[in-house]
């Protein structure tokens, strides 16, 4: 596989995505053109074009993933080759820094987690070529004194010449101004740095290959890894952290096959080199008023264009094991959590046109733009589709002839051919779950650390469903958003929640009302103008009217824990927890004890 050169797995991956795309394309033309195409259907046909591709991409990555994973013994060396340049037996020499941005963050659970990286390296033997940072941006004084009443904890706990705090004043830059201010102060002590956000763990023996990589690698800049999802409680936590777990790193090692060293970077979990990052990556701020100009929001993408730029490579390795981060709790704070990332992806329109970014990192950067731009491409799709049952709507007809309406449920063959489209999307968005469960199912071993056999079929089937079911939530908050950052709303990026809380109907409520608005209205013209298309609209009208109810029940920790109890929903990392998860679990008496004079950290 190593013999394969670049051009050859970018070719291998971009025919068959090509192709699909092709043959898609045609079939909707097919469908729409026999009686003569109106405006809406030309409105269609180049929605649906623009939209169906990233669809292709998914799917084939996901299946390039699963045939690398079911025929090769070591597929991530097989997707990655920079893997093959580990030796383990390599002493190292560089100076690695593990620094972590935080801003307004529970001091207590970020502490815990440096520490549970801090022991996994010193377990290694390797510490002495490590050293840590608390980078603090935290606004919140009343935070800012428990960071250092958690940190003064460490530093007696650990080698306190091993461990530093940091907290600026004013948070300028966020977090890419935040590690630009340690680049500033401390960049040049060290050759590598690993970040890692707040919710981040990382093992020792993984910390430490990346660095050996690194050094065996002179032309690598980034290598970034797969974190795994932990700790999730909620019902909605469990589904997201099953449903990531059992196909991130298939996916991932689709992706790593033909991109190669130009990969992308997720903004944490990774390693980088030092000296490339902070000579080449400093970010413009950009010019003009409004949610697409000033500081660059989701900054890691652009680093990773900018340090190809400079003629360093960018590996996205599948390799999870040792690589964890959390996830929100509940849709609401997932939902927020990607209003922010919108608005930061939607600012890479104003970084694609800069000079010399390289091919792929173009793509990078325009794939993020589109994953939002995605949803209202689907949202006019769809009403492009209700203008055209509208303007053929003739309920005196049961049938009118040939591409009269693709989504009625009468014979004739160009009905046939849109149910048998449906089908196709359908199963190229479902398959490449279906075929990481097939693969975990196949290993005894992974059934058993997911739960056996049945839970974990019963688990991907669920998953599979409300997977199905949020979608159309998802294309309604995603619509909204994009309109409201082109309209000038801006958004504030607050801390994260982490924490489970339920969330009450009430508020649900509120928080759904484009969504019920959407479904109440798609329902009434469907069952007033083509009562019999009904079944096609389903998918969509049923999650956006559930969607209150759903937020509910899966912020619910104690229907988590029941899943659970069943067996359902579990993953490696709650089965067989690695070590340097376990003590993450549950809170431990000695973080209470009172701050002893001369130990306030600096």
């Amino acid at each position: 596989m190593d013999g394969l050169n670049q051009g050859l797995r970018r070719l291998l991956f971009a025919l068959p995505v090509a192709g699909t795309t092709a043959a898609a394309v045609h079939t909707m033309y097919a469908i729409l053109s026999p009686m003569g195409m109106t405006l809406a259907e030309w409105g269609m046909l180049v929605l649906f074009s623009l939209s169906f591709v990233w669809i292709a991409i998914w799917f084939w990555n996901s299946l390039l993933g699963c045939i690398l994973r079911a025929v090769f013994k070591n597929p991530e060396a097989a997707a990655s080759p920079i893997l093959n340049s580990l030796d383990r037996a390599r002493p190292i020499t560089a100076r690695t820094a593990l620094v972590m941005p935080v801003y307004n963050e529970d001091p207590e659970r970020t502490c815990r987690r440096l520490e549970a990286t801090y022991r996994s390296i010193e377990a290694e033997g390797s510490l002495d070529r490590f050293d840590f940072f608390l980078l603090s941006d935290t606004t919140d004084l009343e935070i800012a004194e428990q960071e250092l009443a958690s940190f003064a904890h460490l530093k007696r706990a650990l080698n306190p010449d091993r461990l530093h705090y940091r907290r600026r004043e004013r948070n300028i830059g966020r977090k890419a101004g935040n590690i630009s201010d340690f680049g500033r102060r401390w960049g040049r002590d060290y050759d590598f740095m690993v970040v890692l956000d707040a919710d981040s763990v990382m093992s020792g023996r993984l910390v430490t290959d990346l660095t050996r990589m690194m050094e065996a690698n002179a032309d690598a800049g980034i290598i970034q890894t797969v974190p795994r999802p932990i700790l999730a409680e909620t019902l909605f936590g469990r589904l997201q952290q099953f449903g990531s777990r059992a196909t991130a790193e298939v996916v991932n090692t689709g992706v790593g096959f033909w991109q190669m060293g130009d990969g992308n970077y997720f903004g944490h979990n990774a390693i980088i080199r030092t000296a490339a990052f902070f000579d080449h990556c400093d970010l413009p701020v950009l010019p003009g008023k409004g949610p697409l100009s000033g500081e660059i929001m989701s900054h890691d993408f652009v680093e990773a264009a900018y340090i190809r730029r400079a003629g360093y490579k960018v590996w996205n390795i599948p390799v999870g094991e040792g690589s964890y981060e959390e996830i929100p709790p509940t849709l609401i704070d997932y939902v927020k959590r990607d209003r922010r990332w919108c608005q930061g992806n939607l600012q890479h329109t104003r970084v694609l046109p800069q000079r010399g970014l390289k091919a792929l990192s173009r793509f990078h950067l325009g794939a993020g733009v589109m994953s939002y731009i995605a949803s209202p491409l689907w949202f006019l799709f769809l009403a492009m589709s209700v203008i055209n049952l509208i303007q053929q709507s003739n309920p005196g007809l049961a049938y009118r002839g040939p591409g009269s309406d693709s989504f009625t449920l009468y014979p004739g063959a160009w009905n046939m051919m849109a149910i048998e489209l449906f089908c196709a999307i359908m199963a190229m968005l479902i398959l490449p779950k279906v075929m990481g469960a097939m693969l975990l199912a196949a290993d005894a071993r992974e059934r058993r650390r997911y739960g056996g056999l049945g839970g974990l079929f019963v688990s991907s089937v669920i998953e599979v469903i409300s997977s199905v079911v949020l979608a159309p939530v998802m294309m309604v908050f995603q619509t909204g958003f994009v309109v409201s950052i082109l309209s000038g709303i801006s958004v504030r990026w607050d801390a994260q929640a982490r924490d489970s809380r339920r969330i009450g109907l009430v508020r649900a409520l509120r928080c759904h009302a484009t969504n019920l608005a959407f479904g109440l209205l798609l329902a009434a013209i469907v069952l007033t103008l083509a009562p019999q298309s009904l079944i096609w609209f389903l998918p969509l009208i049923l999650g956006p009217l559930l969607s209150p109810l759903l937020t509910t029940v899966t912020s619910s920790r104690r229907l988590g824990d029941a899943f659970a109890r069943l067996g359902l929903f579990m993953t490696p990392e709650e089965t067989t927890p690695a070590a340097e998860i376990r003590p993450l679990r549950d809170a431990t008496p000695e973080w209470d004890a009172p701050l002893a004079d001369g130990n306030r950290a600096t």
